[in-house]
């Protein structure tokens, strides 16, 4: 295609910069996104693709001398109200949506309510004007159910349909932003079909994600951010999954993103000298009906299942995050039957949350106190905590796991998230435990921390820890366990090992649902049957 034959620029960044005290987080930033396009903005956690973001939605500032140009309109700086004017829209990774309330409620609080003439809200008219949303990107939802009720892929279509309102003017481009990090497999599909909707009416869309299979089937073009500069826009039928990751990561750390997997080292095993590092038996839950699993000292166990299958509560089980029955044994022979987490966390097990959920760090603490949250009290004399010791012992372990910058004084917050993850294992790590258990620790990681957290992982392991990993993402799996428990309807259909640990060997697992088990195949379309919760029409 020429230049003359493409759609025309809607979006013109040129020369954007961003500077936070001595950082720059960008640097002297142009690209163009198109009208109509879905674009893939890629590259490492810190690379600066949030700070983009964040300018294009005006709640940042850039430097002087920063133009950006919606449809051939300025955008002034720092103006939020001015990138709504203009058409910019944005879907964040959390959503910001109320779990207690409707969709209809949920698309009215952004919205605005339907009222009558003494302000009460028109609830008929509010829920046909939400449904009317949904139609429009092809989605049919319960407008009345809660939305903490739905499943993923729907709170996320409700999220987008409330951003492509254009009653306040024309919607021009929407910002997506790791929409998929919170998904299944299965439910993926979904939603890249509302968004080709989306942009077949002439939206574009900025789509930012870490799933490099995602963007090469969904996107049209792919940019680069690398170290806060654009290293250039590629079609993606130009691209290979290989060369994406050159591409962010400069070829530097290339390699260590094809780190050897389970191929070359098999399960550890045990023999009947070696007692379990991790023991369950008959663990029960909302999903789970009666799971068995053990996992050995030194072997990394992966846990893989649809949503609902019980893989995505069973992490927080064995660490007595979530109210469960059944009984654990612990490393040292202790047989648990009330899973508490204090209880838990005594006899050397170990709970690793992903960084987007919000017990897994206190985000307005520094990276010291959060490494030394668990385990104060080896830096306490007398009651009082020596902040010395503290100081150094935090230092040490930001240089075990590769935090950069290694800062023990910076905000946690303030850090990008394959930074956040690694400071959260490190906080666990610290307490010298038996057996560590990992509930999606690469969700929203870049390419270059998400291999270095497999490494660190793998190098526990090797010093005789007992690893457990649940993950949503296959490639975890693939990449980094000795064998992987395939679950679905709250038990354990497979289990597969060393060599013969595949994505396709996986999805085809835990997509093989016996009839008698509660499914889904996907979000409901207006243009589709609906039907119920089992999938039956």
């Amino acid at each position: 295609m020429t230049d003359r034959d493409a759609p025309e620029v809607l979006i013109d960044l040129r020369g954007v910069s961003k500077t936070f005290g001595e950082q720059r987080a960008l640097d002297d930033v142009g690209l163009q996104i198109r009208r109509g396009e879905v674009h893939a903005l890629v590259g490492e956690n810190g690379s600066g693709k949030s700070t983009l973001i964040k300018i294009l939605a005006g709640y940042y500032t850039p430097d002087p001398g920063s133009e950006i140009r919606v449809g051939g309109q300025v955008l002034p700086p720092g103006a939020a109200a001015e990138s709504q004017r203009l058409g910019l829209r944005f879907v964040h990774q959390s959503l910001g949506l109320i779990g207690e309330f409707s969709a209809a409620d949920n698309i009215g609080m952004v919205a605005g309510y339907s009222t009558g003439p003494l302000g009460r809200v028109r609830r008929s008219e509010q829920r046909r004007r939400a449904g009317d949303l949904l139609a429009r990107i092809g989605v049919d939802v319960d407008l009345d159910t809660p939305v903490g009720q739905l499943r993923p892929v729907e709170r996320s279509a409700i999220a987008i349909a409330r951003a492509v309102d254009d009653r306040d003017g024309e919607i021009r481009l929407l910002v997506l932003d790791e929409p998929t990090a919170a998904l299944p497999p299965t439910e993926v599909e979904a939603l890249f079909r509302v968004v080709r909707d989306v942009a077949s009416r002439g939206v574009s869309v900025l789509y930012v994600s870490h799933r490099l299979e995602e963007i090469l089937s969904l996107a049209d073009v792919v940019s680069v951010l690398r170290d806060g500069q654009w290293k250039g826009t590629f079609p993606t039928g130009e691209l290979s999954r290989e060369s994406i990751i050159e591409h962010i990561l400069g070829g530097a750390l290339a390699a260590q993103e094809r780190l050897p997997g389970n191929a070359s080292r098999p399960p550890t095993g045990q023999s009947d000298a070696v007692r379990p590092a991790l023991q369950a038996r008959g663990l029960t839950a909302r999903y789970l009906t009666g799971l068995d699993l053990e996992v050995a000292p030194g072997e990394i166990v992966g846990v893989a299942g649809l949503d609902g299958s019980g893989r995505e509560e069973l992490a927080g089980v064995l660490g007595g995050a979530v109210a469960a029955g059944g009984e654990i044994t612990a490393a040292d022979g202790r047989t648990l039957r009330r899973l508490t987490a204090r209880k838990i966390r005594q006899h050397g097990i170990a709970l690793v949350l992903a960084n987007w959920h919000p017990a897994s760090a206190v985000r307005e603490f520094d990276v010291r106190e959060n490494i030394t949250l668990a385990s104060l009290q080896d830096f306490a004399s007398s009651g009082v905590v020596r902040r010395g010791r503290e100081q150094q012992a935090a230092r040490d372990w930001l240089a075990a796991v590769d935090v950069r910058p290694p800062d023990p004084g910076k905000r946690y917050s303030l850090l990008s998230g394959g930074n956040q993850q690694k400071v959260i294992v490190a906080r666990w790590l610290a307490t010298r435990p038996s057996v560590m258990v990992l509930d999606d620790p690469t969700s929203g990681v870049d390419v270059g921390a998400r291999a270095q957290i497999y490494r660190l992982l793998r190098d526990q392991a090797d010093a005789g820890m007992g690893v457990l990993l649940c993950s949503s993402d296959l490639e975890d799996l693939v990449v980094a366990c000795d064998r992987v428990l395939c679950l679905a309807g709250g038990r354990q259909v497979a289990e597969i090992t060393g060599s013969e640990i595949s994505e396709s060997a996986l999805l085809t697992a835990i997509s093989t649902i016996p009839d008698e088990l509660p499914g889904s195949d996907g979000l409901t379309t207006s243009d589709e049957p609906k039907t119920d919760r089992s999938g039956a029409a």
